[in-house]
């Protein structure tokens, strides 16, 4: 049975973001092979996430510190990959909610600073960087 992620990304967003925050739908890009949700919080924080689905993976990006968290299923139960993008924007919610601790990380070649955000969910520590991340599987 062939999974419809773009369905389902829809479907999922807008079960976990509810009227504070503003999903917003974009073009497929690729032929419809990558479905694209932008979440905006109107809570007065003034953040962002954009999240990309495919078949193999889905990841979020937050587009005003440049950082990201991408997770990976090659497998074709659907529940999985539904449990998989919960979990990202259940994370990503505690972000947009403002309850993230963003820290600083000294660059290894330059001078200046990039940001860290660290998301504490159900025990779980999440890292999103801007060339790593840390998620918690189960």
């Amino acid at each position: 049975m062939t999974i419809d992620i773009q369905t389902m990304l829809y479907r999922i967003t807008a079960q976990t973001f509810d009227q504070n925050f503003i999903v917003k739908p974009e073009d497929s890009l690729d032929n419809g092979y990558l479905h694209v949700v932008r979440v905006k919080s109107k809570l007065g924080t003034e953040r962002a996430a954009i999240f990309r689905a495919t078949y193999e993976w889905v990841d979020v990006w937050i587009p005003e510190l440049r950082v990201g968290a991408t997770m990976f299923d090659y497998g074709d139960v659907q529940e999985d990959k539904e449990d998989d993008l919960r979990r990202l924007c259940i994370a990503t919610r505690v972000y947009l909610e403002g309850g993230a601790r963003i820290e600083q990380r000294k660059r290894v070649f330059r001078k200046d600073l990039i940001p860290l955000v660290i998301i504490d969910v159900d025990g779980l520590e999440w890292r999103l960087g801007r060339n790593h991340c840390v998620v918690p599987y189960l």
